[in-house]
Order: structure tokens, then C-alpha cells, then sequence
């Protein structure tokens, strides 16, 4: 399959992992491309890249045997392509794009996603449809859960464990609140 890779995603691939790195992993883009339509299934057919396309991976635009859309999402491995299978495979459509079965995928950090329509905004449905839409996102404030094995936070816990994560040594503690400490009025009767 013969393509140019869209040239949005060539200047953010320079950008975010400097101009060597990444024109290193755009000279193996044909065969890893080659690869992953291979590994997704032999009754894959491509359509075309999806432009302007985004700017971490590569997505084809796909059908499948029975004639389902679906998206080829080839990503360079310091995207870490194996978080965002995990991330997706727990949310299981829920709130994101659903991640179809391809298990010859695995290995080469290309993912096979559902087909969303873009053409279709949730702005542009009537406000009931749209609300509806956004209740199909899990319950629980922003509908946003964490896959299992990441951490909850960033950072360090305990006190001042932003502060260690940012190289910064963390404030002392005070043994009592100020206000605590301050001598008080006289009581009047």
C-alpha cells in the first residue's frame, strides 16, 4: 500500500519527538502498516488515511469482512500505544471508542477501533438526544474511570508529595495552627 503520511502528523511526531526519532519511525511506517493490516485480519480492506489525521498516530480508515467501518490506528511505540489498548479495553466503549477484537494486534501496538461519525456533532441533536448521549458515559462525575494497574495520582503521596515530584523540598509542618497559638483575650463577665 503506497500513502504519504499526513503532514500534520509528520511536523507533531518532529515536535514532540525531535526530527530524528521521528523520521526514523516515518521511514518504517510502510512496513509497520503493512504489518499490522496483516496481524488485524486477511479480509481487511483499506479505504484511505484518515487527513488531515491526528498528530500521534496514523489512522487508515478500514472496513472489515462483514463491511463494519473500523479505524487502524498505528501509533509510534513512545506513544505508548499498549496504555491506551488497556485504558480502552476497560472502558469498553463506555464514554470512548470501542476497541474491536484483534488479538494478532497486540504485538505491534496497532489498535483496530470502532468507527466513530464524525460528520455528526452532539452539539447539533436536540438537547434531549444529547443528553442522553452524554448519560451513556459510566456514572460517577465525569463519567471518567482508571484503568486497573495505573496510579491513582502522579505524584507522591503524603505531605508535601507534589512538591518532591517537582524536585522542590516539601514545607514544614507546623506543630499547630496559628490561630491555635495566639494568646487569647480575657473572658469578660
Amino acid at each position: 500500500m503506497g500513502f504519504e503520511p499526513p503532514q500534520r502528523l509528520v511536523r507533531a511526531l518532529g515536535e514532540m519527538y525531535g526530527d530524528g526519532a521521528a523520521a526514523e519511525w516515518l521511514d518504517r511506517l510502510p512496513t509497520l502498516t503493512e504489518q499490522a493490516i496483516d496481524a488485524a485480519g486477511p479480509d481487511l480492506t483499506v479505504e484511505r488515511v484518515a487527513a488531515p489525521g491526528g498528530r500521534s498516530a496514523l489512522v487508515l480508515l478500514v472496513r472489515q469482512a462483514d463491511g463494519t467501518p473500523a479505524a487502524l490506528k498505528i501509533a509510534p511505540p513512545r506513544a505508548e500505544p499498549e496504555q491506551e489498548r488497556a485504558a480502552l479495553a476497560h472502558w469498553n466503549g463506555w464514554g470512548s471508542v470501542k476497541l474491536l477484537d484483534a488479538p494478532d494486534l497486540d504485538a505491534s501496538g496497532a489498535l483496530l477501533l470502532e468507527r466513530l461519525h464524525h460528520e455528526v456533532s452532539l452539539r447539533s441533536l436536540p438537547e434531549a438526544k444529547a443528553l442522553l448521549e452524554a448519560a451513556r458515559a459510566p456514572s460517577g462525575g465525569s463519567g471518567w474511570s482508571r484503568p486497573p494497574g495505573t496510579p491513582s495520582r502522579p505524584w507522591p503521596s503524603g505531605p508535601g508529595g507534589r512538591r518532591r515530584a517537582c524536585g522542590r523540598p516539601p514545607r514544614p509542618i507546623r506543630s499547630s495552627p496559628r490561630w491555635w497559638t495566639r494568646p487569647s483575650r480575657p473572658v469578660r463577665n
